[in-house]
């Protein structure tokens, strides 16, 4: 395999992840950690075979906003929020693909340009780097993430900004989701997003919460990914399962080893 399809193999496999990073991003820049992220991209993968991207989309604002209930109106615990998502997500996927699997198998929506990815590469980090530093509405919903009193204190709404950083992760989580589905697979399969969810949330770390940061994280992922593919291709014998694992266990290695001291939203995760 050449180096330049490797690399193009990186940017596709890794589209998903970008975009589940991406949104995640935004979400703990506005002061919450939603772990549900990988329920909402699993949860887009399978309405994507159903109903294309706009069922995606939708399926992954179902999620964000059952989140938003319990974490914004509410004020429960983020953390056990998110991981309870996740499960419900997982079950209820699991379910329905048990009962209707014959509907959810190639479904591939090929093209020689991937726009997705595109998007997700340039003009995404783009519109986000431009919607957090350099608008109003960026700084206050910064500021929700670092100190939502004084947000309260001038007179906007902590909830609202909070509520439009969800909209904004699930129509990134939905894209990502229909990525994985209908370009990456021949449709759906049970907890196909492998994980994704929860290497997004520490590659936002590895990031400092910031989307050059993300981009960065997530081409290590890409890389390996694409070079697990490389190895299969290359009929050295090497166990499946194995090879399955390199990316996340790259991945993980060097987010541990250079991430060091990072400093989170001063108010990530309080309700």
């Amino acid at each position: 395999m050449h180096v330049i399809d490797l690399l193009l193999l990186a940017i596709i496999a890794s589209t998903p992840l970008l975009l589940a990073v991406e949104g995640e991003v935004i979400v703990q820049r506005s002061g919450m950690i939603n772990l549900g992220i990988e329920g909402m991209t699993l949860v887009a993968a399978m309405s994507s075979v159903l109903w294309g991207y706009g069922g995606a989309i939708a399926g992954a604002a179902a999620m964000a906003a059952l989140f938003g209930l319990f974490a914004i109106v509410f004020r429960a615990d983020q953390i056990v929020t998110g991981t309870a998502i996740n499960l419900f997500a997982l079950g209820l996927t699991g379910f329905l693909y048990r009962e209707m699997q014959d509907r959810f198998a190639s479904r591939m929506a090929l093209s020689r340009i991937d726009v997705v990815a595109i998007g997700a590469w340039i003009i995404v980090p783009i519109v986000l780097a431009v919607l957090l530093w350099r608008t109003r509405f960026g700084l206050r919903l910064r500021a929700c993430g670092e100190n939502p009193e004084a947000v309260t204190a001038a007179g906007h709404s902590v909830a609202l900004h909070r509520w439009s950083a969800l909209g904004i992760e699930a129509i990134l989580a939905g894209l990502g989701g229909a990525h994985l589905a209908l370009v990456l697979s021949s449709g759906f399969a049970e907890n196909m997003t492998a994980g994704r969810g929860f290497i997004a949330l520490s590659i936002v770390i590895f990031g400092r919460w910031k989307i050059k940061g993300a981009i960065l994280g997530t081409a290590v992922f890409g890389i390996a990914a694409a070079g697990q593919y490389a190895l299969q291709a290359s009929g050295y014998g090497l166990p499946f399962h194995l090879l399955l694992a390199i990316p996340y266990v790259v991945t993980m290695l060097i987010l541990c080893g250079i991430t060091g001291r990072v400093r989170a939203p001063e108010a990530l995760g309080r309700a």
